[in-house]
């Protein structure tokens, strides 16, 4: 098996802080200085949904869900199929991107952000952000996975308009690999918004010969365990891909939750402006068509 290329390293120790401990001063400076951190649930106030897969099979409908969702082979799976794992053409596909309040509703009511940790999220509030779309309002998307058949998240990309993320780690473990929003220039920015990399596999043998600018731009890599809530600041590019877990059967589950706090609400509103002018125009465009 051909070696995976490795490329420079970022020398930064993510800090790990419990979240019954931590407080808004600290979490708030951080993302000020739009560093990542792992915030620890504890069982005593489980911040973070201690869900299993049947768990998620009883909360689903008798209704295909997709798997690679939005990508060129999306297809529908029975949720209570898929999470078998034992068909060879969907076991190796990733349910990802699921909102869940569409697609889980129940499951929706049991998961919120740390408001005293993270402040008031203006994506709620429709009064600061009143442009923004419903789905966004409350948005958590769920990915689940299994680690022996999936590689994970298929491509390198920062979230759009500036938006800070949070990786609800539920089951299993995953693996990221971050990009500080100074590599930008070295990761090979695509066309439109600028939020996904040409780069399709960034540990691929011959990445470095495909995309030469690409071995100066320091990774920072991260594991994200069962109870644990990786925070990715604004900007920031990320991948991830699941780890072995025998705990879990290496089924790996998690949530993603994006939100906006006073650090970056003024870059969102103008990302947001430029997004739905940009819309406008590809509206446009296609109407032209036809």
């Amino acid at each position: 098996m051909p070696a995976r290329a490795r490329g420079a390293t970022l020398a930064y120790d993510v800090p790990r802080l419990r979240l019954d401990a931590a407080t808004r001063a600290e979490v708030d400076a951080l993302l000020r200085r739009r560093a990542p951190l792992i915030l620890v649930d504890d069982d005593a106030r489980a911040r973070v949904p201690r869900w299993t897969t049947e768990t998620l099979a009883r909360a689903a409908s008798r209704d295909a869900v997709p798997l690679e969702r939005t990508g060129a082979n999306e297809r529908a799976c029975v949720l209570t199929e898929y999470l078998k794992f034992e068909d060879e053409e969907t076991r190796g596909m990733y349910m990802r991107n699921l909102h869940l309040s569409r697609y889980f509703p129940k499951l929706a009511e049991e998961i919120r952000l740390p408001e005293d940790l993270f402040g008031e999220n203006a994506l709620a509030d429709e009064t600061k952000t009143p442009n923004a779309p419903a789905v966004w309002r409350n948005w958590f998307e769920l990915f689940v996975c299994h680690a022996k058949h999936c590689a994970g998240f298929p491509f390198l990309h920062r979230d759009s308009c500036c938006v800070h993320a949070a990786s609800y780690q539920i089951l299993g473990r995953k693996r990221f690999t971050l990009f500080a929003p100074s590599e930008g220039p070295r990761l090979y920015q695509s066309g439109g918004t600028g939020n996904r990399s040409m780069i399709e596999d960034i540990d691929a043998p011959d990445v470095f010969e495909r995309y030469p600018e690409f071995r100066r731009a320091r990774r920072l890599t991260v594991d994200v365990s069962e109870g644990e809530i990786l925070v990715v600041p604004s900007m920031w590019w990320h991948t991830a891909s699941p780890l072995p877990c025998e705990a879990s059967d290496d089924v790996c589950v998690s949530v993603a939750a994006s939100f906006v706090d006073d650090s970056v609400y003024e870059n969102f509103l103008d990302a947001h402006a430029e997004f739905q002018a940009m819309q406008s125009l590809v509206a446009a465009g296609a109407a032209k068509m036809l």
